[in-house]
């Protein structure tokens, strides 16, 4: 089992979005252990294909809640989005053409774990602040 890379640092100080933070970490860090010892393919790409649609799913609903509540900083937002999105997919080709090599494991360390940490440290956490200046919790959605 993949340790957690989640600390209460971390924490938006909003329930949904730590929440998927939480499960978005697990994931990373079991891929990124997956790929450093070579598990078969099978389990890498099912845990990166998790990855993908997760990752999907939890911008969508934070993009769904920054227009909803006229987040100011939604543009530059929805550009971290997409710079993640890509280096994900860049990650899955790569494992795709060359399969579980170790400049893959560390490129999953450095590159996604560390960007989608700072993610979490700076935009996440302007967000968060953001709603919770409005008075808006954000339960976990059933």
């Amino acid at each position: 089992m993949a340790k957690s890379l989640w600390n209460d640092n971390l924490s938006v100080s909003i329930p949904l979005i730590d929440e998927q933070h939480k499960m978005l970490l697990k994931h990373l860090a079991e891929f990124s252990e997956a790929v450093a010892a070579h598990h078969g393919p099978s389990e890498i790409v099912g845990t990166l294909d998790f990855l993908v649609d997760y990752m999907d799913f939890h911008f969508k609903t934070e993009e769904k809640h920054m227009r909803a509540n006229s987040y100011p900083g939604i543009e530059t937002h929805l550009k971290e989005h997409v710079k993640f999105t890509r280096t994900l997919a860049n990650l899955g080709e790569d494992f795709k053409e060359e399969g579980a090599t170790a400049s893959l494991a560390e490129a999953i360390n450095t590159m996604l774990i560390n960007l989608f940490l700072k993610h979490i440290e700076a935009v996440d956490q302007q967000f968060g602040a953001f709603l919770k200046g409005k008075g808006v919790v954000l339960e976990e959605e059933a």
